[in-house]
């Protein structure tokens, strides 16, 4: 019994400890750029702390854009009224540990992403008349993506910089189901920002 009263004392001292020490997070808006990642391509992000559990453990939700110019914009400019833009929308929820100025993050979320195809229509009506000019078809799909990543990000806001790793996971996505055995992608992403 005794030996359970030290073990009690000395883990219960510890987290008094780290209580002291722990700053709450008074910055609750973050915005960011990122590079890869979710996004990507790239993203700018707006992330809002949600819900403080105690000083160390938090939770965020994100949403971001990103626009780029279509993949096959310059080959049918012809098909397309002016410039085709695909972009991209992550949204997130994640859980944010802090020691001070230094993060460790982990999330999941799911990416809304908008593209152009060209496509040629092949049915019993038009079969002996190919061939026949292609049309683009918009395409929008839904992947998700998880994250692990540091941040270097101060409790009272200000610069912030990140680094992580972004599965992104294709299982469910119309034009991704023919690999049947690679269903994901590895994607890393490094980010700045600023706390507020």
């Amino acid at each position: 019994m005794r030996k359970i009263v030290k073990i009690t004392a000395i883990i219960l001292g510890i987290i008094g400890f780290h209580s002291v020490q722990a700053q709450t997070i008074t910055a609750k808006n973050t915005v960011y750029a990122e590079l890869l990642g979710k996004g990507f391509y790239y993203s700018i992000n707006y992330e809002r702390n949600i819900y403080e559990l105690n000083e160390k453990i938090s939770f965020q939700g994100s949403i971001g854009l990103c626009l780029v110019s279509g993949q096959y914009t310059d080959r049918y400019k012809e098909l397309i009224d002016g410039m085709s833009m695909d972009f991209t929308l992550p949204l997130e929820l994640n859980v944010r540990y802090s020691m001070g100025n230094h993060n460790i993050v982990a999330g999941y979320g799911t990416t809304y992403w908008r593209y152009y195809l060209p496509d040629i229509e092949i049915n019993s009506s038009n079969i002996d008349q190919q061939p026949v000019d292609p049309t683009m078809k918009k395409v929008k799909e839904w992947f998700a993506h998880a994250v692990v990543e540091y941040r270097w990000q101060k409790p009272e806001g200000g610069l912030m910089a990140k680094a992580g790793w972004s599965p992104l996971f294709f299982a469910k996505m119309e034009n991704f189901r023919y690999q049947k055995k690679v269903n994901f992608a590895n994607s890393f992403n490094i980010g700045v920002g600023y706390s507020f």
